[in-house]
């Protein structure tokens, strides 16, 4: 419905009936064609809007990154720890380079160096156990390591 602007004049004789009609049926399709909320916005190669069920959908043009922000605040140095000791990297690299004749011995003392003495203990199991458990990780290997 198009609008069509009415000029009153005074003595002009007008039907109210008429005139308020057509103010009820001007706003009803103006409500009829508001918007009631947003549907979607989405990025696109052009700009476009279209109004479906009263929702307003837009398509945006995905615009030229910005300029690069300012750097953050530097975080807090992590300790660092001790690596691993000289024994346990003798025997490792011996172990690697098939350089020693009893690997059990071998194995055994890096066993213990790390405090997992049982074999069948995974070192996700000994960090689990309590200081002190079989296989767990004890608080002199702990200081011996320096953990």
């Amino acid at each position: 419905m198009k609008y069509v602007k009415q000029h009153f004049v005074t003595g002009m004789k007008v039907s109210l009936p008429d005139v308020l009609n057509r103010m009820e049926d001007g706003i009803a399709a103006a409500c009829g064609a508001a918007v009631e909320g947003i549907g979607s916005v989405t990025t696109g190669d052009a700009p476009a809007a279209s109004i479906r069920d009263g929702r307003l959908s837009l398509t945006l043009p995905k615009g030229d990154p910005g300029p690069q922000g300012e750097q953050g605040p530097q975080g807090a140095k992590g300790n660092p720890g001790t690596g691993l000791t000289d024994t346990a990297k003798a025997a490792l690299l011996t172990l690697l380079a098939g350089e020693t004749e009893d690997r059990d011995a071998a194995l055994k003392a890096l066993r213990e160096e790390w405090g997992v003495a049982d074999r069948s203990t995974d070192t996700e199991t000994a960090a689990a156990e309590p200081p002190g458990a079989a296989g767990a990780d004890t608080e002199a290997a702990s200081a011996e390591r320096g953990a």
